[in-house]
């Protein structure tokens, strides 16, 4: 192999314009090829899916969980209602004039022409709103005596200043039976705590109003939602300064969560990744006494990430970009192999000896480390198994680029005299000779032995977000309102045909009816109470017709006729009530109820090709949860979706997949390491420092307590890549001799000054996620060093040196 690199190192040598061409050729290429991928910003594409849970994961991805802001409007100290209501309508109108590209629906307004196309529509379709009850109050209402009153009171309203609705609905309905259908749509979701004023869903004590909007791109489109969120909160500086004392307003919702986090991840990136690059700079140029070293040094990379985008444009239409920001991360694990390849020209080597001494250990490193990232395949997550495609390309790319491309383009300038510098005078100490070091590596051993089953892994994937200020006070603001905290279970009606999934939701709707009855549920928003069966409201039309036969419709139509004309009214004056009971009445369609604007239909119901979901939110208090849950365990076609207890499960067999993966990796590196060395002696000596690592590692992190979770389990990988690393380049350092295992050891203790610097100082970061990321992984590395400079030249006497000079010299 090292003949090979050599010779093609001479080839391109005598040819380096035309090496300069195809140099840019390539590159021209791959950054085209990468261009074309589109990117997937969902990050519940980490969670894994897989047979058994294929079904659920198609009813979420149906299903609507609309992710709305909710706008709480607040009555200050010398506030009014009417600066309440002009205050939110200031606010809708700029809204829809500024920001209507990111508005699907804002709900908490209501129309006036929209309240009388909602009594109309319940009006002309009365019986599918009627509950077995509401019969009994008809009937007390027919009486004579009943009938008399009636007329008397609405003889009153109608010569009162009341509203026009009022006057309207008596000529139409003298009996009020559309306003006792009306009333079951509260079972919708609409609380007790709000009334209607001026339009507006207003609390009863007039202190808040309350605004839903439902944003045109999804909580995952938070480029978009970025905009959207800027322009909110500069409306709601703009109208908090006019209302100064007055009325105030404060956002929540998921959304908001979301450009938070992404705004914070992007900042907290953008300040630590500066200052890394800056020293990571200095460090380089002071080391090599280079300034051209840093783009030396980061070519490979960007030549190994290129490459992997542009092969993943092939296999795949669209990537997820989560994964391919943790890729990101994980390149810095592709720097070791132009550190390596720097560190031995820097020591004046041949470039023969360089080929011999770093070609054979960069490709078992690059291998062994592609072998352990391409194990995320046997992970059911796409975004993951993208990611082990991702970084197993990289590293293997960038390892053979940098063999070929770093000997053409860098020269050392240093002499043997003047290239001595703390780091090399710290890699040429002897670790293992040190008894207060192989004393710590033996009592982080035993320490560890009672603490790493103290890792968990945390399942609240809401624990890694990142919240604001306003945004927690807006959230405790709404909890005292509306006990926006408390747990919501989705309740979720799912099939193949529409009949089916309407009559699931049915028995659905009338059990919701019971717990709630029992108080075994705090609340329930359901469409059930608009949109039913063919079945059932067939069911209901056939019982309306039972009731009104046509003796009761004329004995009806006499008593009102007969008592209206004593208050003056005409013999025609309800006709069109007359009519109504005349009328022959037929099931609506879903396309039918969604003319009424007033109720978000599309967000209880939901279609994807043939496959239709219809949800239910169900607000429960802890104690209630299981016994909900069982209320709904034997229906068909109906899931309980408990969004977090769904996350915390799937998470967790992300867990378990990771205990498979690392066993995977392990079994992958040792069969990798056999081929290469045929000798079982070196293999041990290479592995055990990584399972040391690992162990050590675990150990720590029981030790203060800390948590493994989505993302830094991930880093897990990226740890024990750079472990495998460690470990070929001081076998292969001590097999060539201690000048060699120094120059070795200085480019580990490079590359542990480069990952330090460029992800562990994310440990700055007030993410929590990113901050989780370094914890583990300044952990992590820093262990690898250690135990590697102190463990494996010890493992290498006992088992290389005192039993085989020839293994020693390099022969097996």
């Amino acid at each position: 192999m090292a003949k090979f690199f050599y010779t093609l190192y001479q080839t391109l040598q005598r040819r380096k314009f035309v090496f300069s061409i195809i140099l840019v050729v390539v590159f021209g290429i791959l950054i085209w090829m990468a261009s074309t991928l589109k990117f997937d910003e969902d990050i519940s594409k980490l969670i894994p899916t897989n047979s058994e849970n294929e079904h659920l994961q198609k009813v979420l991805k149906t299903a609507e969980f609309a992710d709305k802001i909710i706008v709480n409007i607040e009555k200050a100290q010398n506030g009014s209602t009417d600066d309440l209501t002009d205050y939110a309508t200031r606010f809708l109108d700029s809204l829809s004039k500024n920001s209507n590209l990111y508005v699907k629906d804002i709900q908490g307004k209501i129309e006036d022409e929209t309240i009388f196309e909602t009594l109309d529509f319940v009006y002309y379709n009365v019986p599918l709103f009627l509950k077995e009850t509401d019969y009994q109050s008809i009937s007390d209402k027919l009486y004579p005596d009943s009938i008399a009153k009636i007329t008397e009171n609405n003889y009153k309203t109608l010569i009162s200043p009341s509203g026009i609705v009022a006057k309207k609905t008596i000529v139409k309905d003298p009996l009020g039976i559309s306003l006792m259908a009306i009333k079951h749509l509260q079972e919708l979701g609409i609380s007790d705590d709000f009334t209607l004023k001026d339009g507006f869903l207003i609390s009863k004590d007039e202190q808040h109003v309350l605004l839903f909007i439902t944003p045109a791109y999804s909580s995952n489109n938070t480029s978009q939602n970025a905009i959207f969120s800027e322009q909110l909160y500069q409306l709601q500086e703009n109208l908090n300064a006019v209302f100064t004392d007055k009325v105030k307003s404060s956002y929540f919702g998921g959304t908001l969560i979301a450009v938070a986090n992404a705004q914070q991840i992007k900042s907290d990136i953008q300040v630590t990744v500066t200052i890394a690059m800056v020293l990571l700079m200095v460090v380089f140029i002071v080391f090599y006494r280079k300034l051209t070293i840093p783009i030396i040094l980061f070519i490979p990379t960007l030549f190994g990430g290129l490459l992997a985008i542009a092969i993943l444009s092939i296999i795949r239409s669209e990537i997820s970009v989560i994964s391919l920001g943790i890729g990101a991360v994980l390149l810095g694990v592709t720097l070791d192999y132009s550190l390596h390849i720097l560190t031995h020209i820097r020591n004046n080597e041949t470039v023969e000896e360089l080929f011999d001494g770093v070609s054979k250990p960069i490709l078992m490193s690059s291998l062994t480390t592609a072998l352990a990232f391409l194990c995320l395949l046997f992970v059911d997550s796409q975004a993951l198994q993208d990611l082990g495609i991702f970084a197993a390309i990289s590293v293997v790319g960038a390892s053979i680029f940098a063999l070929i491309f770093i000997p053409q383009v860098y020269k050392s300038t240093t002499t043997p005299t003047s290239r001595t510098s703390h780091l090399d005078k710290l890699a040429s100490y002897e670790f293992h000779k040190n008894k207060i070091f192989i004393g710590t590596v033996a009592a982080l051993l035993i320490l560890s032995a009672f603490t790493y089953q103290r890792v968990v892994f945390n399942k609240d994937i809401s624990n890694l977000n990142f919240q604001p200020e306003r945004l927690k006070s807006a959230e405790a603001t709404l909890d005292k309102l509306i006990n926006i905290s408390s747990k919501s279970l989705y309740v979720i009606a799912f099939g193949n045909e529409e009949q089916m999934v309407l009559e699931t939701n049915d028995q659905i709707f009338n059990k919701l009816q019971e717990l709630e009855k029992d108080h075994d549920v705090l609340g329930y928003n359901s469409v059930g109470a608009l949109v039913t069966s063919d079945k059932k409201q067939q069911a209901d039309i056939e019982r309306w017709n039972s009731f009104w036969t046509p003796e009761i419709k004329a004995q009806t139509q006499s008593r009102l006729v007969e008592n209206g004309s004593e208050f003056g009214f005409k013999p025609t004056t309800f006709q069109e009530f007359y009519e109504l009971l005349d009328q022959e009445f037929q099931p609506l369609t879903i396309q039918d109820f969604k003319k009424i604007d007033v109720i978000p239909i599309d967000d209880f119901i939901a279609m994807d090709g043939d496959f239709m979901t219809i949800s239910s939110v169900v607000n429960v208090a802890e104690a209630k949860i299981q016994k909900v849950k069982n209320a709904f365990k034997n229906s068909d076609n109906t899931l309980i979706i408990d969004r977090q207890a769904i996350n915390e499960t799937l998470l967790g067999h992300l867990k378990n997949d990771f205990n498979t993966l690392l066993g995977y990796c392990l079994i992958a590196v040792v069969l990798l390491l056999l081929l290469f060395y045929r000798n079982l002696k070196l293999t041990l000596v290479t592995v055990i420092p990584i399972i040391i690592t690992w162990f050590v590692t675990i150990g720590i992190m029981g030790l203060f307590h800390l948590e493994f979770n989505i993302f830094n389990i991930i880093i897990s990988t990226f740890i024990f890549g750079l472990g495998v690393d460690y470990s070929i380049f001081m076998t292969n350092g001590m097999r060539s001799g201690v000048s060699s295992m120094t120059t070795h050891k200085t480019s580990i203790i490079l590359s542990v000054l480069t990952t330090i610097l460029g992800v562990g100082v994310l440990i700055f970061a007030k993410h929590p996620a990113l901050n989780s990321l370094a914890t583990i992984s300044i952990i992590g590395i820093l262990s690898a060093m250690f135990i590697t400079f102190t463990i494996q030249p010890i493992l290498y006497v006992l088992l290389i040196s005192r039993s085989s000079p020839a293994d020693a010299s390099g022969k097996s």
